[in-house]
């Protein structure tokens, strides 16, 4: 017996170890050599101990049609952004979702937004950084701050809303040893093996076609949706879409007078769906949380609400029919006296012709009203703090 195990350990045992190993080198060869190289590197979302997934570091490459790069920090940027500051310098960061991130956008709003303070106050060293991951709900959000807060040192806190966010929230687990080991080789790989997607794609499919299982299959249709979600779709980089051009704006008046009869009427329905969820309860904790940061000084925090009335099916123009949901959620984050800034409004005053995706990843114009809504509010919110510019009047 003893020959058999000692056999099997220095000969049986390192062979197949040894074979494992050249097989998985040659399908790796092989998926380097069909790499598209369009698709860039891979990684964009990594593993995280405790976040589940954040953006990967240096990512060059596409996400949902656009090309998307992330700096040495790990969020979405085109400069190389740094942890130290300059005495003039007024820093941003811009937490969220997809909707934060620019899902399909060649222009996310929180740069759109640090392009207007810059033309506003170009003596300002203005750093808006777009912190905003795919997938996110509120209670990561809060938990990306407090990992990177004490280290990035915000001037301001916007904290992004979307209906989404309510999903999948929890408290953080654990930051433990055993976790931060498996993230960090879990991320190893997706970084820097090409053919961790094609193991995801065989094991999936082989559970999937065994077991039958319903949730298996979801999973497969989700990596299938990430593979496309990071393929070159030039014609989405390029299309008219994403341009930022001038755009009508309707009166008070006009807004006023809009009768929207085919619209359906506010209804607290989806409300209540929401708030009898499972991770409710979480989600509000998450929210109190960032409003106590706020009310403690720790960090200068708001919420800006993504929030964007429906279209009329009888014009071009958004009417007011969640205005239930707008109500409440804006009195829920602005609790305690959390400023809150909301996009609805401003929606109700433009053509939907001429804001793109506005009621979820939005692009172009609808992302550069979602810049300005937040410039304006900072504008005068910060004014009496800087310095007066020789051509401003006060």
């Amino acid at each position: 017996m003893r020959a058999v195990v000692r056999k099997f350990l220095l000969i049986a045992l390192p062979a197949t170890v040894a074979a494992a190993m050249l097989m998985a080198l040659l399908v790796e060869g092989w998926v380097r050599l069909s790499w598209d190289a369009k698709r860039g590197t891979p990684g964009f979302l990594v593993s995280h101990p405790t976040r589940g997934q954040q953006l990967g570091a240096n990512y060059r490459g596409w996400f949902a049609g656009v090309p998307v790069r992330t700096n040495a920090l790990g969020f979405r940027s085109d400069r190389d952004d740094h942890v130290a500051k300059a005495a003039n310098t007024f820093r941003i960061v811009v937490l969220g979702d997809s909707v934060t991130f620019g899902h399909g956008a060649v222009h996310d709003y929180p740069s759109l937004l640090e392009s207007q303070l810059k033309q506003w106050h170009p003596d300002v060293d203005w750093q808006v950084w777009n912190l905003g991951v795919p997938g996110y709900n509120t209670s990561q959000e809060l938990s990306y701050l407090h990992e990177v807060g004490p280290s990035f040192q915000p001037d301001l806190v916007i904290v992004g809303f979307f209906i989404n966010d309510i999903i999948g929230n929890a408290p953080a687990p654990p930051n433990s040893v055993a976790r931060r080991v498996r993230s960090r080789a879990l991320s190893f790989l997706q970084e820097h093996w090409y053919s961790t997607e094609f193991y995801k794609r065989v094991t999936l499919t082989a559970a999937w076609r065994l077991s039958g299982s319903e949730s298996y299959r979801r999973r497969f249709e989700g990596l299938e949706s990430e593979e496309q979600m990071s393929a070159a779709l030039s014609v989405v980089e390029a299309a008219r879409e994403q341009e930022v051009t001038p755009f009508d704006r309707f009166s008070d008046a006009q807004v006023a007078a809009q009768q929207c009869v085919g619209g359906m009427p506010p209804s607290a329905k989806d409300l209540a769906e929401l708030q009898v969820q499972p991770d409710w309860p979480a989600f509000v904790d998450a929210v109190k949380a960032f409003q106590a940061l706020e009310r403690e000084r720790k960090y200068r925090v708001m919420f800006f609400l993504n929030l964007v009335p429906p279209v009329c099916p009888d014009g071009d123009f958004f009417y007011d029919g969640k205005s239930i949901e707008h109500e409440y959620f804006a009195g829920l984050f602005s609790g305690g006296g959390t400023p809150t800034v909301s996009a609805y409004p401003a929606f109700l005053g433009v053509r939907p012709s001429q804001m793109p995706r506005a009621e979820a990843h939005a692009i172009g114009n609808a992302n550069q009203l979602k810049a300005e809504t937040l410039f304006v509010y900072l504008r005068g919110r910060l004014s009496a703090e800087l310095p007066a510019r020789p051509d401003e009047v006060r």
